[in-house]
């Protein structure tokens, strides 16, 4: 799979890195393996700046409609999307789907984006 996961489950943080080309079925096997591991709750960063996929919008709100459906959705910590300026387009169509969901925001750097997560780490997920 092209996606490098890095978990600390003492921090209760997931960063899943994109490197070189992956398709709708490795994100939404990543979506799988959030919801399957009970790290919903953990705050992610999901940094795409680094690689290609090609996911078109229909997928993307199935990926999100997945992940609503779990029973544990409503306990989902903030997401960060780290992208390549130039190519944004799956965060913000799943930052646009998701928003009213769990703090999401997009970011052009990885620093902003551990800033930001740490910051949201006093906010208890919703239970």
């Amino acid at each position: 799979m092209p996606i490098h996961l890095d978990i600390s489950h003492l921090d209760r943080l997931v960063v899943a890195v994109v490197l070189g080309q992956a398709t709708a079925e490795d994100i939404a096997g990543l979506a799988r393996q959030f919801a399957e591991s009970g790290m919903m709750h953990y705050r992610k960063i999901v940094d795409t700046s680094a690689g290609d996929f090609f996911v078109d919008e229909a997928r993307v709100a199935s990926i999100a409609a997945y992940l609503r459906a779990d029973p544990n959705a409503a306990s989902r910590g903030p997401l960060a999307f780290v992208v390549d300026p130039a190519d944004p387009h799956f965060a913000e169509k799943f930052a646009e789907l998701t928003a009213g969901e769990r703090p999401v925001k997009i970011f052009h750097n990885l620093r902003a984006a551990r800033r930001w997560l740490d910051e949201c780490a006093s906010i208890q997920p919703r239970r």
